[in-house]
């Protein structure tokens, strides 16, 4: 979050979890149309409704980089404690 960001008031990121999660389930159901014009299949998914709001690089961030590290053979990494998202995965998604 940069400096302008800072200084607003305080950001409603319930509100942007909700017209986040509108739109991925606009396009979830979408595709289920496309891919079973007849409704008869039930969509299954493993999005995370829950999950933090993220518009990085620019845009607000709800993470919270305090979670349990996470550790594999080769590396590690820290992990938001309100979704369990790495800052690895995080910063492979929003960096150039």
């Amino acid at each position: 979050m940069n400096k302008d960001q800072l200084s607003r008031a305080p950001i409603d990121f319930a509100a942007l979890r909700e017209k986040r999660n509108a739109d991925v389930r606009k396009a979830i159901e979408a595709l289920a149309r496309e891919f079973d014009p007849t409704g008869a299949e039930p969509v299954q998914c493993n999005y995370n409704f829950d999950a933090c709001y993220c518009a990085c690089p620019e845009g607000p961030c709800e993470h919270k980089w305090d979670g349990v590290p996470y550790e594999s053979d080769n590396c590690w990494s820290t992990t938001c404690s309100r979704c369990g998202c790495t800052s690895m995965s995080h910063d492979m998604r929003v960096c150039p």
